[in-house]
């Protein structure tokens, strides 16, 4: 049984979930950002994740990405002075990929088990 069908699809995994990484969001301009689009905060050495995201003159304001956009209840404010960097982008992606990834390989384990079984 070659493992060259496997390789090539953890491979691309890998590839696809690097390149969907953060970016430094170069300016904390007043600006509302879609509501789905996720920010890392970092402020004081940790970060939180953020969506519903709007940064007025003196603080940024998001729903921690746990909760739905619409939780007026949960939304934080973060003043932008203890603000150290944001970066935008998306954490669920890579995720979908890497489960996907490993699906097609427990498939082509099984149909390799299966082609096994039958003798061919």
């Amino acid at each position: 049984m070659s493992s060259k069908p496997t390789s090539r699809v953890l491979l691309a995994a890998l590839l696809v979930s690097a390149c969907a990484g953060w970016q430094r969001l170069p300016d904390l301009s007043p600006d509302t950002l879609p509501p789905r689009q996720q920010v890392q905060v970092w402020s004081g050495g940790q970060a939180r994740v953020l969506h519903a995201v709007r940064i007025d003159s003196d603080t940024i304001w998001g729903v921690p990405f746990q909760q739905p956009p619409t939780c007026d209840s949960c939304r934080v404010a973060i003043p932008l002075a203890a603000v150290d960097s944001l970066r935008s982008g998306n954490q669920e992606a890579p995720a979908m990929v890497l489960i996907g990834a490993g699906i097609v390989v427990f498939l082509y384990f099984v149909h390799m088990l299966s082609q096994l079984g039958d003798g061919t």
